[in-house]
């Protein structure tokens, strides 16, 4: 199963569920574009939609149910990856505009920055150990990936590369990402934790 969205004709976005060969529209009762972002094992599915005011929130999708989160006091919550265990990771915008990484699990919601994290860290994978990669910038405005094993945290950075994101994890601890080499040209990696 996979997640996604896609735009109409109209130039109006909307999730998208199924096997490659049958997808299925979704989208978010009352909302103006529903993307999908993360699905599990089980096929629950989180992602993200715009209401009519313009704000974007998260929502969990069991079967037919969508149920709207987002982070307290924050806004433009963005669930990017969730787990068998219903773990939850993505991003979100505080009051002073910046935008953190989160972890929400059993309704418990966490904000999280990768150690040297200045205006912008995201989670963008979890596996079903609960390890959990993704993205930051430091005081100079560089991206590096991170691993965040339980709370310890490695930085990621391919080598010789301007840039580095970490984007997914397996069960077994295997990531991949993106970089960006000296010239400004994108390349995938994966790299084992």
């Amino acid at each position: 199963m996979i997640t996604g969205s896609f735009f109409d004709a109209a130039g109006v976005q909307h999730g998208l569920v199924g096997p490659a060969d049958q997808l299925t529209q979704f989208d978010v009762p009352g909302s103006t574009s529903t993307n999908g972002e993360g699905i599990n094992d089980l096929g629950t599915l989180v992602g993200s939609f715009t209401d009519a005011a313009g704000a974007t929130h998260a929502f969990v999708k069991r079967l037919d149910t969508f149920t709207q989160f987002d982070f307290p006091g924050g806004h433009d919550t963005v669930p990017v990856a969730i787990n068998n265990r219903d773990e939850v990771v993505g991003l979100f915008t505080d009051a002073a505009g910046l935008t953190h990484a989160f972890r929400l699990l059993r309704g418990i919601f966490r904000q999280f920055d990768p150690p040297g994290t200045v205006g912008f860290s995201a989670a963008f994978g979890i596996n079903a150990k609960g390890f959990i990669v993704g993205s930051f910038t430091d005081a100079d405005g560089n991206f590096h990936g991170f691993f965040d094993r339980q709370g310890v945290f490695t930085q990621l950075d391919f080598p010789g590369a301007t840039s580095t994101d970490g984007n997914g994890i397996n069960a077994l601890g295997i990531i991949v990402g993106d970089f960006f080499d000296s010239a400004g040209v994108k390349h995938g990696y994966v790299a084992m934790q």
